[in-house]
């Protein structure tokens, strides 16, 4: 995973996300594409079933919502939940450890899948665990859920994965409506 992890340089993906809301006993789900280019380039777009972009590059975020016609941007680390949406791809895997105590929950042929308990005090312990399903092809998460204190978790379904393949042009910039509304943290 370490060694898949340093050769990753760009990844493009299809994804499906549930968020599912305990205590209301729904679940909604979405569905868009990621843009990855390391270091520090993501781009998470949600396309259906409304819109929104969450940008990052470098040490900035921007989080465009079409509804509402407005962008938030902040530095990463700051106004947000702290914790990596993306954990699993790239050249920080070998700092997991860091954040999380790790342990395999089940290998299969085709994956392995690791519960992630976040340390007390990190920026991630705002959840109860993590859990990734790696694929053992691509060493890269083909589902990742996120479980929050509160019994609300999310879970998201990376599929048609390319990596170290041509991402399109402007895939790291937004195109924005003249009357955006613009808060910055």
């Amino acid at each position: 995973m370490q060694k898949a992890g340093a050769e990753l340089k760009t990844l493009a993906a299809k994804f499906e996300q549930t968020d599912h809301d305990f205590v209301l006993e729904e679940a909604e789900v979405s569905n868009g594409r990621l843009f990855l280019r390391l270091p520090g380039r993501i781009r998470f777009e949600h396309l259906s079933p409304a819109p929104r972009v969450l940008l990052i590059r470098d040490e900035r975020v921007r989080l465009y919502n079409a509804t509402s016609n407005q962008l938030m941007e902040f530095e990463r680390g700051k106004g947000g939940n702290g914790a990596d949406l993306l954990i699993g791809f790239g050249s920080g895997n070998d700092k997991i450890g860091e954040n999380y105590d790790a342990s395999l929950v089940e290998e299969t042929d085709e994956a392995v899948v690791l519960k992630l308990l976040p340390k007390p005090g990190s920026a991630a312990s705002m959840f109860a665990f993590l859990e990734l399903t790696i694929s053992k092809k691509t060493w890269t998460p083909i589902r990742s859920a996120f479980y929050e204190h509160n019994r609300d978790h999310t879970v998201i379904l990376f599929q048609n994965t390319i990596i170290n393949g041509v991402l399109p042009n402007g895939a790291f910039e937004l195109d924005l409506p003249s009357n955006v509304e613009i808060i910055r943290n």
